[in-house]
């Protein structure tokens, strides 16, 4: 996921989100970041470094705002492995 500009922006924020694999069940982990300096995020990008399809949204937050929640799930009986950016 992919949200906003994150070409030629300043990252201010990175973080691998990484949760082993339960058989049948889904993980699922929330991210929360606030810039201290109150800038405006420009862009968010959470990318699934296995490429299991699993799903990250924005919940809180998020471009145009100065915080953002993101909810990353994995697939059932997958490990999840995130990839998150904050870009200003």
């Amino acid at each position: 996921m992919i949200i906003g500009d994150t070409v030629h922006r300043k990252m201010v924020f990175h973080q691998r989100v990484k949760d082993f694999a339960i058989p049948f069940k889904k993980r699922v982990q929330t991210l929360t970041y606030t810039d201290p300096e109150k800038r405006t995020i420009k862009g968010v990008a959470a990318i699934d470094n296995d490429f299991s399809h699993a799903s990250a949204n924005i919940t809180d937050g998020g471009v145009g705002y100065s915080y953002v929640t993101v909810r990353m799930k994995s697939q059932r009986h997958h490990p999840l492995n995130f990839e998150v950016e904050i870009y200003v």
